[in-house]
């Protein structure tokens, strides 16, 4: 259902969701999308990677909203926002401003805001710090730089330790399985969006997911369903979802966003291991 997820509060987990059968990376300064190394393992981010050049303010600003997605390379989008190199390079659409000056613009937009919904916007407080460094010339700062990687680009693990119990029926079965493909086959309940959450991007089939996660859809009428994964990490609905309907995972405080309606509820059909048409890996928390 969804391929990759854009987490905030940290997407996060950066502005970095969720869930798409599809490649992103249009061009455009979006929360999600983007490409991801073909075996979807490998890259581990460790260590320190040394001053970023940023005011610490800033850089939790950018982390908490941004670098998930607009990493160095970046996974979505044309630039990077994570060293003070990235923000103050000329800007790709406007050579003649700095890419910290667009960013400014594109957080401040009525018209095309960012990060983009369902993601949550950066509150009154955080626009007027960031807008006040760049007013000031972006003074450079001495902050550590952000060594999050490609949170995407890791190894196959089953987190938990655990694998389901849950017979034929039951709601914690089989997680991580496309679950309406298998129920459009037999007996038993007909689902209209149903998928796995996992803590980490490549975990194995029957593993056991991440509980107490919120996945939030908001449809095309403007109706908010929430569904809560339970003790596999697992999701489902039957309800009818006006589309084109948007989704995001939130927990702990943060959230992870899919930019883009996803084009099937079946979301493990596409957020498998290893991933499918496009998906960068599992539906992972924030």
């Amino acid at each position: 259902m969804i391929g990759r997820f854009a987490a905030a509060g940290a997407l996060v987990l950066g502005s970095s969701l969720l869930f798409a059968c599809y490649g992103m990376g249009d061009g455009t300064w979006a929360p999600d999308g983007g490409t991801t190394s073909t075996t979807g393992v490998g890259k581990v981010a460790t260590g320190d990677a040394g001053p970023s050049g940023l005011p610490c303010d800033i850089q939790t600003i950018l982390k908490a909203h941004c670098t998930s997605c607009h990493s160095d390379p970046p996974v979505a989008g044309p630039m990077g926002l994570e060293t003070y190199a990235d923000l103050t390079a000329p800007a790709v659409t406007n050579p003649n401003e700095t890419v910290a000056q667009l960013s400014l613009q594109r957080i401040q937009s009525t018209l095309s805001p960012m990060p983009r919904a369902p993601a949550a916007p950066l509150s009154a407080t955080e626009i007027s710090t960031f807008a006040a460094w760049v007013d000031a010339g972006t003074p450079k700062g001495s902050c550590a730089a952000s060594d999050a990687g490609d949170p995407y680009n890791t190894p196959v693990v089953c987190t938990s330790g655990t694998q389901s119990g849950g017979g034929e029926g039951s709601s914690t079965m089989r997680p991580g399985e496309a679950c309406i493909a298998c129920h459009s086959q037999g007996e038993g309940p007909r689902f209209t969006i149903a998928g796995t959450v996992y803590p980490t991007a490549q975990e194995p089939n029957g593993c056991n997911g991440a509980s107490g996660a919120s996945v939030i859809i908001n449809d095309a009428k403007g109706v908010t369903t929430t569904l809560t994964t339970n003790s596999a990490g697992n999701f489902s609905s039957r309800a009818t979802f006006a589309t084109p309907y948007t989704v995001k995972v939130v927990a702990n405080g943060k959230e992870r966003v899919m930019s883009l309606p996803p084009p099937s509820g079946d979301c493990n059909s596409c957020h498998a291991r290893p991933p499918t048409n496009g998906a960068p890996g599992r539906i992972m928390l924030p």
